[in-house]
Order: structure tokens, then sequence, then C-alpha cells
């Protein structure tokens, strides 16, 4: 298996890869191309992964892999924007710290963000700054929901898709830093599997343009709070033709359940 560099930030990272690592499976380089010495098993599955449940499943993985606590996968807010909730595609961090951390309106002083708009280089950010990160009256809420949640450090790694959206991969844990050969590593991997993502999207973009009228209904009156038989009586259907509807849309949106679908519809902005 091989995996093409795809910027110079690479190379540089390359010469860390090859010292030595428990987690070390790089080999040298040809034709421009980073190869894999031996199995492993975080690798091979990136080729493999079909859905965002299963590239979340291994981005949980990955995390665990270095000893991290989570992940979120995030378009890189605005200055003007004020929840970071809205701005999260994935993640399996608690919704408690993400409803705490809006509640609490962090998203406007935080230093990593203000720094990854600003930059195209990894953030890291530590809980020892938070005194010198954050205004004064931020300080102690902020430093408290970090405890509360484990949180000691944030890697975020800057991202882009093929039409300019920027993103960012981001861990969190309670380790001491990583070093330069796990940024290097992690760093590789979450490039990858940002392709992957952006490939999933752009199917998912496609089947979202699949749902019938029908179907786009049925999701208005869902995200309205409505359940399948409320629904029904709305628009003269049976409930049972209602949760057809509901499953058929699931499917083209590759999602679990009806609060993920939800999500997922407002997110493509195929609902309001």
């Amino acid at each position: 298996m091989r995996f093409a560099l795809r910027n110079a930030q690479l190379n540089i990272l390359y010469c860390e890869l090859l010292r030595p690592s428990p987690r070390n499976v790089w080999g040298p380089v040809k034709d421009g191309f980073l190869l894999m010495k031996g199995p492993s098993t975080s690798i091979s599955r990136l080729s493999t992964i079909n859905s965002e449940s299963e590239l979340s499943g291994f981005l949980c993985d990955l995390a665990t892999d270095f000893d991290l606590k989570g992940f979120m996968l995030v378009d890189i807010p605005a200055a003007v924007d004020e929840k970071l909730s809205s701005k999260v595609a994935m993640s399996n961090l608690p919704c408690g710290f993400l409803k705490d951390y809006d509640t609490l309106g962090l998203l406007k002083n935080s230093p990593v963000f203000a720094g990854l708009r600003r930059s195209t280089a990894p953030m890291i950010w530590s809980v020892d700054t938070i005194d010198s990160d954050r205004p004064p009256a931020e300080v102690d809420p902020a430093l408290q929901l970090f405890k509360r949640h484990s949180i000691a450090i944030c890697i975020y790694f800057p991202v882009h898709a093929a039409n300019g959206t920027r993103s960012a991969i981001g861990f969190v844990g309670n380790r001491t830093a990583l070093s330069h050969t796990e940024m290097g590593e992690l760093g590789i991997f979450v490039m990858h599997a940002y392709d992957v993502y952006s490939k999933l999207k752009t199917e998912m973009v496609s089947a979202a343009t699949a749902l019938t009228a029908r179907e786009l209904e049925v999701l208005h009156w869902a995200a309205s709070g409505k359940t399948s038989v409320e629904i029904a009586t709305i628009i003269s259907l049976s409930d049972h033709t209602v949760n057809s509807y509901m499953n058929s849309a699931m499917r083209k949106l590759d999602c679990v359940n009806r609060t993920h679908l939800v999500a997922k519809a407002l997110r493509l902005h195929l609902i309001n």
C-alpha cells in the first residue's frame, strides 16, 4: 500500500517519521510516495472505509492509539461565529462538552480557532496556558469545563477540501505533549483520513440531490420535532409510509437514526 506525499510539509515530517517509534510503519519514499514498511490495521482500514460511521470509528481508534481521549472534525469557524457545535461535522466528544462550550461563549476568544484562521500549521494548545490565552472572566469557567472532561491538551491539524473549504481535525486528551515523531505520524493519518471524508461528502451530496420531495417534506417536519404519527396526520399519509420515507432518506444520507438524519440534513442545508 502507498500514500502520495501531498505537499512540501510532508517532506519535513518524513525525517521525523523514520525515527524509531512503536507505531512507525513508514518506509522510504519512492516516486513521490511514502511506502508502508509492514502490515498495519490503521493504514489498511483507510482504504476500506465506505461511510462516515466507519471513518468516525477509525478516528476514534486513532485517538486511542495516541493516548488521546477523542477527536473532532470541524469547519474552521469565522470570527463572527458564536457556536462551535454548528461547525462540527464529526466528533466523538460528549454532547455535554460542546453544549457547555457554546453556553459559556468560549468560541469568540478561542486561541486555537483564531490561530487556525491565520495559519495552515498544526495548532497545539495546553490547559497550562489558559491564564494567558483568554480574558480573565473566561479563565475559570473554561478551566472547569476542560477539567470536568479530562482535557489537558488539544491538537488541531488544518485540512483543505478541493473546493477550498478550510476545516480541521482535532484531538483532545489528558496526556503530555506529543513528540515531533508522534505529530508527524498523526499528521499523515489525518491528511489521508480527510481525503476519505472529502470523497464521502461528495458522494453524500450527490445522494442528497436524489431525495424526493416527499422525503424532504418528512424531514422538514421531523426537524420541527414532529413524530411519525403527527407527520402522517399533517401530510395525510399513514405513519408506515412516513417511516418508509424516513428510512429511505437515512439510507441515502448514510445515517444511523432519525436524530443523525435531521442533523445531517440541516448541515447540508437540505432543510431549514
